[in-house]
């Protein structure tokens, strides 16, 4: 029998028929319809094989476009970096240039002496002088378009303006004294034993000083050639004399790039020197720092050595910041020139001023009147319009023309840019006052009228280019700051001819009307310049031996100083006749046949000795005008421009090398209450 064994499990409820859609059994389905429960473009992705994105095109356009805006954004950058550097320097640009306007204006402000020539060495009051070099502010613009029609692709020169003057006064410090170095011997007030005595330096302050602001061309940081060839990056110029070769030039212009202002501060401190009037010294120390250059005749050698009796004192002044003057004893028929401490009396005498030199005139027993030591003309200074200075002595080394003041009064070695007031400077014009100056029109085009309002018509003064090219116009007013002898300098702008009514007659022109009738043009520089030895003519060519002009206080000392001072036959302007040959000091000689006029060969100081020396030439006794006893006429010198100063107007323009910026200011002080 079989037997069924039966298994217990859970009841489920029957499985229910799944709905049949009749519709998509009946048809298949078409291409590219979707599938009923399917996610949208799961039936084109399952038959292509692709995932959604971007086309190749749409990424390039997009790459494009984000690389445009990176590039803008750089632009961008750019614009504002650049925009903030010239900010920046824009800004440090003129906190220079405000640095040096408020050293200059203080230092006018606080001049010791009134600028009333001619001074009284009695009253203590120093001096004031300012020298006018050969360039003018536009004389770099005009000689680049005369030179366009040989060299069109000549570099425009015009942002270099007038930076050959020099600027030179006794100044009052006041709250804050100046300060300078001395070697330790010379405040102790004893002899030096030892070249360590000379560089043991101290500083010391006083309530005075001689200031000097002068300019010289940046020297390049390498130069080479005549013994030279050495490394520079100081840009130190030395005793070199500046020529061409030796100038920073780098757009090849022969123009130098920049210019540096120098400030030379000199201590007044009569105090320092010894119970005898001289400062300590020793001939034995090498090199002698108290004992001016006794060999002046054959000064010759490397370029480091001493060039030429112009800088005779250079050594002292750069170990010493002390206003010095020369001191001759020669009594035992040698050599014993020492140097003694100024005092403000003692800076009445152009003599005992910083680098000024009395040179000797070749072919006489003379020297000049004191100069100012400028160095030889550099031979960039061909390029602009100037006086054909000629030599004074042998081969070039005595020319006192129309140069830069010699390098060599920079600061030398260790202290090489101490006296570095500013860098990057293209313009030092310094110009004074005139009331008399004539203003002249320029018509514009189409006008015929001067002063039409919208006209475009111009009011020119010598500063000013195309004055010359006016002189034919009548004046439409008068008075200008101007340049020192600003009717030479119009004159040599005219090419020498200018029209017969040309008025190039003021107080600071330089010219002289009745000269020029007597003379010409080459010979009418005013008697009071004659008088003073800053022009020297031959008589027989008027060819310029010297020519400084200058404004100066002078000094009233030479009418009684027991000196001679005097015009020799065919030589036009005042020498002091020496006894030989050297450049200082002596007594009269074979020079006196030859000294003009002929009462002087007997009359020493003749505008002092009460003795009327030419009453001989009056006419009318009772004319209160004519000649008389010690009258003006008798006076053996002058100042060159003997007015007072109404004022003076100083212009600085600096340029920031990095972003080419230029900047000027000015300023201007008035004398008129003095």
């Amino acid at each position: 029998m079989t037997e069924r064994t039966t298994r217990s499990s859970t009841a489920y409820p029957p499985p229910q028929p799944t709905p049949v859609d009749l519709a998509s059994v009946a048809r298949a389905p078409v291409a590219g319809e979707p599938i009923a429960g399917a996610r949208p473009g799961w039936a084109n992705r399952r038959k292509t094989g692709r995932r959604g994105g971007f086309t190749l095109l749409e990424v390039l356009i997009a790459t494009a476009v984000t690389l445009l805006m990176m590039l803008s954004l750089s632009q961008i950058f750019k614009v504002i970096g650049e925009s903030m550097q010239r900010g920046r320097a824009v800004l440090e640009l003129n906190n220079r240039l405000r640095s040096v306007t408020h050293r200059i204006r203080t230092d006018l402000r606080n001049l010791t002496a009134i600028p009333r020539p001619p001074a009284d060495p009695g009253a203590g009051e120093g001096y004031f002088k300012y020298f006018d070099g050969s360039r003018t502010d536009f004389t770099t613009l005009r000689i680049w378009q005369d030179s366009l029609a040989s060299r069109p692709d000549a570099p425009d020169p015009s942002r270099i303006g007038d930076v050959d003057d020099i600027l030179m006064g006794t100044v009052r410090a006041g709250d804050t004294w100046f300060t300078g170095k001395v070697p330790l011997f010379v405040l102790e007030g004893r002899v030096p034993t030892s070249q360590a005595d000379l560089e043991t330096q101290v500083t010391i302050a006083s309530q005075y000083a001689e200031v000097v602001m002068f300019v010289q061309p940046l020297v390049a940081s390498s130069q080479a050639g005549d013994q030279r060839n050495r490394s520079n990056p100081e840009r130190n110029p030395g005793y070199l004399v500046l020529d061409q070769s030796f100038f920073q030039d780098d757009d090849r212009d022969s123009i130098p790039d920049a210019y540096r202002l120098h400030y030379r501060t000199l201590l007044i401190r009569p105090d320092l020197n010894l119970p005898s009037g001289l400062l300590p010294g020793n001939a034995s120390v090498n090199p002698p720092l108290f004992v001016a250059h006794p060999n002046f005749a054959s000064l010759s050698g490397p370029p480091e050595a001493l060039p030429s009796p112009l800088c005779d004192m250079a050594e002292v002044h750069t170990n010493c910041d002390l206003s010095v003057r020369r001191v001759f004893d020669r009594s035992s028929g040698g050599f014993a020139d020492f140097v003694a401490a100024n005092s403000l009396a003692d800076l009445a005498s152009p003599a005992n001023r910083f680098a000024h030199v009395q040179v000797h005139v070749p072919g006489t027993s003379s020297t000049t009147m004191p100069l100012l030591a400028l160095g030889p003309q550099p031979s960039f200074n061909n390029l602009f319009l100037q006086d054909p200075i000629g030599d004074l002595g042998q081969a070039g080394r005595f020319r006192v023309g129309s140069g830069f003041l010699h390098p060599a009064f920079c600061l030398q070695r260790d202290r090489v840019g101490e006296d570095i007031l500013a860098t990057d400077i293209l313009a030092f014009d310094v110009k004074v006052f005139d009331p008399s100056v004539p203003i002249l029109p320029y018509l514009a085009p189409g006008s015929t009228v001067f002063g039409n309002a919208g006209s475009g018509d111009q009011a020119l003064s010598p500063s000013d280019p195309g004055y010359h090219r006016a002189l034919s116009q009548l004046p439409v007013g008068t008075g200008d700051y101007v340049d020192l002898g600003w009717g030479r300098k119009t004159l040599l702008a005219a090419g020498g001819s200018v029209p017969p009514s040309a008025n190039l007659w003021g107080q600071f022109s330089g010219l002289s009307f009745t000269n020029r009738q007597a003379r010409g043009w080459t010979r009418s520089f005013t008697d009071s310049i004659y008088k003073s030895g800053t022009v020297l003519t031959q008589s027989n060519n008027g060819l310029l031996l010297v020519h400084q002009p200058c404004y100066d206080t002078w000094s009233s000392h030479y009418e009684g100083d027991g000196i001679l001072q005097s015009e020799r036959r065919l030589r036009d302007g005042v020498v002091r006749i020496n006894g030989f040959g050297s450049l200082y000091p002596g007594g009269l000689s074979n020079d006196l046949p030859f000294v003009i006029p002929a009462y002087r060969r007997d009359a020493v100081d003749a505008g002092t000795d009460g003795i009327d020396n030419i009453g001989n030439i009056i006419v009318d006794p009772t004319d209160r005008s004519a000649p008389g006893v010690d009258d003006a006429s008798e006076m053996e010198t002058s100042a060159p421009f003997p007015v007072p100063l109404r004022g003076i107007k100083v212009t600085v323009r600096m340029e920031d090398p990095g972003t080419r910026q230029i900047h000027q200011m000015s300023v201007v002080e008035e004398f008129v209450t003095n």
